[in-house]
């Protein structure tokens, strides 16, 4: 596979590729918080305010979950005792709602590794007064996870010591590894655009040919839309791609969609047919500047957020 068709492949599991993470709260208002706090592109919430409900949800969705977040009370400590119990292993940010001591608000270190561990060693919590910073906290919460799976014959995971145990965290590891790959694939496909191949860069031969290519997969997209087959994603993908890594401007585009309708609506006449048909055309285009628009948006994520996910699977090995 083409670092073009890796890349694009990248943008369409974009929606695979979030973060999902779990969220407990008796408290309302805490809860809302943290679900403001991680609003955007990076993750997927659930937020549960039953401990069945939760227990359940993760139960089913275990493999699919990649970090819990949960306000410390009695009901927090129980569910996280059930789930040691059931050998369930997933990342998790348990949040103090007292203030931490003076000494210790400048020490992310002690924050972030407390003395004795309710559910496993790898284990986070952090205080209301960080809160702010919980993104980055998911992220260590999650190299932590999996460097404890990595350096783990299962001891290191106690009081997980079972054969089964042992390969549910050999999974959770090498699912949340690729998860975090595969997210600074996408995190970084802006940053990889080389201003070498934009169409106002590129020779005059070389642009004729990518404008004839692009026509000609333009004309495929028009001449199949109403199909109703997959065959219809998989072209827009790959004619938004190009557009966006050769830097194709939305002039350009129009001027693309016009010359075509035009063709037909000549076409149409010869025929003797009615071109009302045409109407329906602009749908396509619409579309496509769509996918085009979408694709910029998530293209300029936050450089600060491509660092710490980076970072995060430099010190996971």
């Amino acid at each position: 596979m083409s670092d073009y068709q890796n890349q694009i492949s990248s943008v369409e599991k974009f929606e695979t590729n979030k973060l999902s993470i779990c969220v407990f709260s008796t408290k309302q208002q805490l809860s809302n918080l943290v679900a403001q706090l991680l609003t955007g592109d990076r993750y997927k919430l659930n937020c549960f305010d039953s401990k069945l409900d939760l227990i359940d949800f993760i139960s089913s969705e275990r493999e699919q979950i990649d970090c819990l977040v949960l306000i410390r009370d009695l009901e927090a400590s129980a569910i996280l005792k059930h789930l040691r119990q059931l050998e369930i292993l997933l990342p998790a940010i348990i949040l103090e709602l007292e203030q931490p001591p003076e000494v210790l608000v400048e020490e992310i270190d002690s924050l972030v590794a407390p003395t004795n561990n309710i559910y496993h060693r790898a284990e986070i919590y952090l205080y209301l007064t960080q809160l702010s910073e919980i993104n980055l906290y998911i992220n260590i919460a999650i190299t932590k996870f999996i460097n404890l799976a990595l350096n783990s014959s299962c001891d290191c995971a106690a009081p997980y010591k079972s054969q089964q145990s042992c390969q549910s965290l050999a999974i959770q590891q090498d699912r949340l590894a690729k998860k975090i790959k595969d997210k600074i694939a996408y995190l970084g496909i802006n940053y990889q655009r080389n201003p070498q191949v934009f169409y106002n860069n590129l020779s005059k031969s070389k642009q004729q040919k990518l404008e004839q290519k692009l026509v000609s997969n333009y004309h495929q997209i028009l001449v199949n839309y109403f199909d109703n087959n997959s065959k219809i994603k998989k072209l827009i993908n790959e004619f938004v791609g190009q557009a966006f890594f050769n830097d194709i401007s939305t002039s350009q585009i129009i001027e693309i969609h016009m010359k075509l309708i035009d063709d037909f609506a000549y076409q149409l006449k010869i025929e003797g047919r009615n071109q009302d048909i045409l109407i329906d055309y602009r749908l396509p285009l619409i579309d496509i500047m769509a996918h085009l628009c979408e694709m910029y948006r998530r293209s300029t994520c936050d450089r600060q957020v491509f660092s710490e996910l980076l970072l995060t699977v430099e010190q996971s090995g």
